[in-house]
């Protein structure tokens, strides 16, 4: 193994797991190495201010991942999204931390280090939000550290209500907010909340429950709808903004989940264990982002830097993201599992 490689590897924490595949582990080593590298240049001084440029930032990570490149070119695809050529990884991972309280944005617009101590407790360790001065592990994106600082609750940390996924459905299927349109039955998509297939996959042109999302193009306009007893529908109309980087993003996702989750049909996931340390996490479709940054927060995606539904996660830390996942209607086989 490269000296470079085990190096960052033993600074991390990061350890193989069982049958890994040096490309892979290195893939691993170097994903997180670009998130410290992301935090550590919102430390930089320069003429007596403090932190960096979004930028900038962006730029010295790109460079370090290119750098990675040149001397791991068998890790080239990990970084590389064919079905979305903008992807940037470089302003991903800065974003990302920039929407979860580890880089904070003044008034001069650079972004600096948040150090105020904020923890999480997880497994038997803390996602710690900063770099600390004492000896600190890394999993994918995430910090983590023995100590529990100044402690914090997950869903403060998701910004997510309080509601069940029953109360949520029913927030959202409640008949004073519908009424009549004239839209032609013929002009909509549905949802199909019975559908084994991903969500993405599962757009038909029948209503065959009582409640769902109809849709005239993939891009919109969205309407829930409602069934009534003699067939008739009324709708609400279901805004979708324009979906970004923000933490907020892809909210609707958990409509979707609700939906099939209200009629019985929870979309999946499955934990495999893989060795003692590490198990391997599928989800059964993508997840909003609150969702998807805490998890990037907690483990590494698996297949590449862009998969979003297969993660690499630490067994301590599989209790806590089955339940934060199964509080949005994601069920997984076997119900939420200590491994």
């Amino acid at each position: 193994m490269n000296d470079l490689i085990s190096a960052m590897s033993h600074d991390m924490g990061i350890n193989y797991y069982t049958g890994e595949s040096d490309e892979s582990f290195i893939y691993r080593v170097c994903y997180s190495a670009l998130g410290q590298w992301c935090l550590k240049s919102a430390e930089n001084i320069s003429e007596g201010i403090v932190g960096t440029t979004k930028n900038n930032q962006t730029i010295v990570v790109n460079e370090l991942l290119q750098r990675f490149i040149e001397l791991f070119p068998e890790i080239t695809e990990r970084y590389k999204d064919t079905n979305n050529q903008q992807w940037s990884f470089s302003a991903h991972i800065r974003k990302l931390y920039e929407q979860t309280g580890y880089l904070l944005t003044n008034e001069k617009n650079y972004n600096i280090l948040a150090n105020h101590g904020r923890t999480i407790e997880t497994g038997n360790s803390s996602l710690f939000f900063g770099l600390p001065i004492k000896r600190y592990t890394v999993n994918g994106l995430g910090v983590f550290v023995l100590e529990k600082y100044y402690p914090s609750l997950t869903k403060e940390f998701l910004i997510r209500d309080e509601l069940t996924i029953e109360e949520y459905f029913r927030s959202k299927y409640d008949f004073i907010n519908f009424n009549d349109r004239d839209i032609g039955i013929d002009e909509l998509q549905f949802f199909n909340p019975l559908s084994t297939n991903i969500p993405t996959r599962s757009w038909i042109s029948e209503m065959v429950t009582d409640y769902s999302i109809a849709r005239k193009t993939e891009i919109g306009p969205f309407y829930r709808v409602i069934r009534e007893s003699d067939g008739h529908l009324l709708y609400s109309e279901e805004t979708i903004e324009p979906q970004n980087d923000t933490l907020t993003s892809y909210e609707y996702r958990r409509l979707y989940f609700a939906l099939r989750m209200h009629y019985g049909n929870p979309i999946k996931a499955s934990v495999v264990k893989l060795d003692d340390e590490y198990s391997k996490i599928r989800i059964g479709g993508q997840l909003p982002n609150r969702e998807y940054y805490y998890l990037l927060l907690m483990s590494w995606p698996y297949r590449n830097s862009f998969d979003k539904v297969n993660f690499l996660i630490r067994n301590e830390f599989v209790p806590t993201v089955t339940e934060v996942l199964g509080n949005i209607g994601i069920e997984f086989k076997g119900g939420c599992l200590n491994v």
